[in-house]
């Protein structure tokens, strides 16, 4: 295999890698143990994810990023707050809904997005996206009518997390501008400014008392030592998948980075139908394959739209990523190529 090909292979890999390993993680931690400490894990996440990249940058790796300063600060902490609830009620969906449930409906984000934008914008809507969309409702309505372990919360926060997550794409989309951050810049912030707010959050909101009460017991060391390890890949995952995004932007095309991401949901579907015990039906497999076509017609829409407006006209952002929960700089650098 020629160096070139490798050079293009390896970061896409890499990137599906810990795509997968990052969305496989969060279910297992956050509903495969007693306790269910959705701000706690992202804590670690932003944790491991800021101290990971200090180090990569102070070890002469390709991760670079702007110092922490008040003024881009105070700009940016209301969008690392609008990501913080992102990223909370994506956790709290996965928790209630299994990993292709919570692919196909992630789906419904792309069309709040596309028509918030339009609002906000003014950027078009053509017809071949709507095709797509037509697409990811019908995948969610067969994947909703197949659920047959149907739960009211899940649906809520589902619900909660497709209007979060529009709304923290198109206010990053208008503050990104003020900041012009670049690569891993936008990483950087979103972790340090969340990390304290992650960490109150979890002291207020989540059971630490009977956590403790319950892991203090020998009969459950083994969970807790699970639990562990779970929350540590979680950290360096989120690091990785922090890493990989721009890795594989810089090394291919916003063409074939979109496509990778539309093209990532069927293997992260199908590794979580083959992990978790959650039951599969029929119809639950249709879902996930009309959610995987919808992606990649809406990718392809938005393809065709960018290369037939002229330059720095405003296009629809690619299909929202799962990545860690919605890892953010994958739809911030597709769009921004000042920022590859």
């Amino acid at each position: 295999m020629s160096s070139s090909i490798l050079q293009t292979a390896i970061p896409i890999l890499a990137y599906c890698g810990s795509s997968i390993t990052m969305t496989l993680v969060n279910k297992l931690v956050l509903s495969s143990f007693q306790f269910h400490m959705v701000f706690f894990m992202l804590a670690a996440q932003a944790f491991g994810s800021v101290a990971l990249m200090v180090l990569a940058n102070r070890v002469g790796l390709n991760v670079k990023y702007r110092a922490m300063n008040r003024s881009d600060a105070k700009t940016w902490f209301p969008v690392a707050c609008s990501q913080a609830l992102m990223l909370y009620t994506g956790g709290k969906a996965l928790e209630y809904l299994n990993v292709p449930l919570f692919t196909v409906f992630k789906n419904l984000t792309i069309i709040a997005v596309a028509y918030g934008e339009k609002w906000v914008f003014q950027a078009a809507v053509t017809p071949l996206m709507l095709a797509s969309f037509g697409l990811m409702v019908l995948s969610s309505l067969v994947g909703a009518w197949n659920d047959i372990t149907f739960n009211g919360w899940g649906y809520f926060w589902m619900s909660s997390n497709c209007f979060a997550s529009a709304t923290f794409v198109i206010h990053m989309r208008k503050v990104i501008k003020q900041v012009s951050f670049k690569d891993f810049d936008t990483v950087y912030f979103n972790n340090l400014l969340t990390l304290p707010l992650y960490i109150v959050l979890s002291l207020v909101q989540e059971d630490w008392a009977g956590f403790f009460a319950y892991y203090s017991d020998k009969a459950n060391s083994d969970e807790l030592n699970s639990f562990a390890r779970g929350i540590f890949i979680s950290g360096i995952a989120a690091f990785a998948i922090s890493y990989c995004s721009p890795w594989c932007l810089r090394t291919t095309s916003s063409t074939t980075y979109s496509m990778i991401g539309a093209l990532n949901k069927l293997p992260i579907a199908l590794f979580a139908m083959m992990w978790f015990p959650d039951p599969i039906t029929a119809g639950g497999v249709l879902a996930v394959m009309l959610g995987f076509a919808a992606g990649l017609v809406y990718t392809h829409a938005k393809n065709v739209q960018k290369r037939a407006q002229p330059s720095g006209a405003q296009v629809l952002p690619p299909p929202i990523s799962m990545d860690r929960l919605d890892q953010n700089s994958r739809s911030q650098q597709s769009e921004h190529p000042s920022s590859k």
